[in-house]
């Protein structure tokens, strides 16, 4: 979405973001100020269910003012970039990225934006792709919403609000969810499950020595695929409510 947006733009891509998190939906956007950043500082606010594309390379914050998101989408969730280390972004990578955004995302959303933004281009690449696209209406008198209310009239989903936007994900059946089902677990992982329920959060401590290291990490990924556990940064896993 527009990087100049308004507060109500900002307001609505937040609770986008977190709302779709807290569901278990994965959101994708490019950290750019304004929508984007909105919708992944909700993201990271419902549970950290977010990957960045970035338009330079992966380990640059960019912009700088995001510099703090950046740090927690890298040591929480996920920053991705085609562009190698060191790369810093140039104008023409902005629109480059944006193909991966579609390419990453089952839903396109663009939350607001004017007639010649950057975000329409996304949209594009996404309808091109044959992925769905959703937009949030805006007053047909402003220039922040033209480019929003332009794909409404030519068939986009209308999104008001969360609820929306995971049925347009989603589906009518709620019910599916993007977090994998909880499986029967061996032994082996149940005693790891309680290890970590009782406050023994990371490698090192669940290990107790390093032959055992491999082991424990292993069991971690498989509890974090399954759903049982979530990484929550600085190596530390914590239990998935309702799964221990």
């Amino acid at each position: 979405g527009a990087r100049k947006a308004s507060p109500e733009g900002l307001e609505m891509a937040g609770a986008l973001g977190r709302g779709l998190s807290e569901a278990g939906v994965t959101v994708v956007s490019g950290m750019a100020l304004g929508i984007d950043s909105a919708a992944q500082d909700g993201a990271m606010g419902g549970g950290g269910a977010t990957v960045a594309v970035l338009a330079g390379a992966a380990e640059i914050a960019y912009p700088r003012s995001k510099a703090a998101l950046h740090r927690r989408i890298v040591a929480e969730a996920c920053a991705v970039s085609e562009l190698p280390p060191g790369f810093e972004p140039f104008r023409w990578c902005f629109p480059a990225r944006n193909r991966i955004i579609a390419g990453l995302a089952e839903l396109t959303l663009v939350v607001e934006g004017a007639e010649r933004s950057g975000s329409l281009i996304t949209a594009d690449f996404a309808m091109a792709l044959g992925r769905e696209v959703a937009a949030v209406p805006g007053r047909a008198t402003s220039p922040r919403t033209r480019g929003t209310n332009g794909l409404l009239r030519d068939g986009a989903t209308m999104i008001l609000g969360v609820g929306d936007a995971l049925d347009a994900v989603l589906g009518a059946d709620r019910s599916r969810s993007r977090s994998p089902r909880p499986a029967a677990l061996t032994p082996e992982l149940a005693i790891l499950l309680d290890a970590v329920a009782a406050g023994q959060d990371t490698v090192a401590a669940l290990a107790g020595s390093p032959a055992a290291a491999d082991a424990a990490l292993l069991g971690l990924v498989e509890l974090e695929g399954s759903g049982h556990v979530r990484r929550i940064g600085g190596g530390r896993y914590v239990v998935t409510p309702g799964r221990s």
